[in-house]
């Protein structure tokens, strides 16, 4: 059974008349490809801003990243951190009313996807590597980001996707560039990263009803699709209990690994560096335990048929029956991501966590 009790208000939906029949959408609608403007990749520590189409009902938005690192000076010494190359972007995304309701880094996303979309290959994506150019001389070299928005929980049935066409809403996303010592550490030389982000959104038409002409067709929009990130402080402790923040929603997912500040780079902290994890809410209810750590690495390599970078961690209760394993999150209290350290992290460590819901 699910983990917790609770219901849904109805939200996402046309003002107009209107039916939920997701096999008749499914026959009538078409699926398109729309490309917004590019922009250019924003300084570090900077954002970029804008507006998207108001029409149809959005599945997705894929994001496709092509630049360059140059590194310059006479002795060059870069040593990227464990959160490059994938948490260069961050995502915000906001419309239909609701704030932030995807929020997330880079990194989360390509940990989704590749869960998500079980043993997936990314045959696109391409950057230069600790230990060559331009990180240990000064050089221009070519990079590739691909990155997926899942604005619905899954494509096939579009639970949680997007209803755009409304002329009341604002619908818009913003790009967070990461500073540049998160991303690197530079103790000889500079480094600057140039080159242009190019976006697609994958739209769907909305239909009438052929024995209504009055009547909108729409799959489930009953719900919105939400990735929201959070940070908790370890503060050298060995054991850490991250809070969870509780929505009227189901939590389909819980990403999150721990940025270990214990070295000059940032260092996700491995498998072996944990005595154990486990999720608890309640008093002391603890329906998900994983003693040892690797206990939840394997898992996760059954789960998503590849194997996720060490220190990466998913609780995917989507993985085999949605239904019963689903967290209802208003129907439990003091929910928390609870972590053991053999090896403790020194202070300025976070625990990064993302919380992958369907709320009301």
């Amino acid at each position: 059974m699910p983990t917790g009790t609770g219901s849904f208000n109805i939200r996402n939906l046309p003002n107009t008349d209107y039916v939920i029949d997701p096999v008749l959408f499914n026959q009538l609608t078409s699926r398109e490809f729309f490309n917004p403007p590019s922009v250019a990749i924003p300084a570090f520590g900077s954002y970029a801003k804008f507006s998207l189409p108001q029409t149809g009902i959005i599945g997705a938005i894929n994001v496709h990243v092509v630049g360059t690192i140059t590194t310059t000076g006479g002795t060059v010494t870069v040593a990227p951190t464990s959160l490059y190359p994938w948490d260069l972007l961050g995502f915000v995304l906001s419309g239909n009313g609701q704030n932030n309701f995807i929020s997330c880094d880079g990194l989360d996303l390509r940990i989704r996807e590749l869960v998500a979309n079980r043993a997936f290959v990314d045959g696109v994506s391409t950057w230069p590597v600790a230990g060559a150019s331009p990180f240990i001389a000064a050089a221009a070299v070519n990079f590739v980001l691909d990155y997926r928005i899942p604005i619905a929980m899954d494509d096939t049935t579009l639970v949680g996707a997007l209803y755009a066409q409304s002329e009341a809403t604002n619908l818009t996303i913003q790009l967070n560039v990461r500073a540049v010592s998160d991303l690197f550490n530079i103790t000889a030389g500079s480094l600057a990263i140039t080159g242009n982000i190019y976006f697609e959104e994958e739209i769907y038409d909305i239909p009438y009803n052929p024995n209504k002409s009055s009547q909108l067709v729409i799959p489930d929009l009953s719900v919105l699709h939400g990735i929201i990130s959070n940070e908790i402080a370890v503060s050298s402790a060995s054991v850490v209990d991250s809070p969870l923040p509780r929505i009227n929603g189901d939590m389909q997912r819980l990403i999150w690994y721990t940025i270990d500040k214990t070295t000059a780079t940032i260092a996700l902290t491995t498998t072996a560096k944990y005595n154990y994890s486990a999720l608890l809410y309640g008093a002391n209810k603890t329906p998900y335990m994983f003693n040892p750590q690797a206990f939840l690495y394997r898992r996760n390599n059954r789960d998503a048929r590849v194997i996720l970078p060490d220190g990466q961690y998913v609780l995917d209760f989507t993985a085999d029956n949605p239904a019963r394993d689903r967290v209802i999150l208003e129907g439990v209290t003091n929910l928390k991501l609870r972590t053991s350290y053999s090896t403790v992290p020194t202070g300025g460590s976070v625990v990064h966590f993302a919380e992958e819901t369907l709320f009301a």
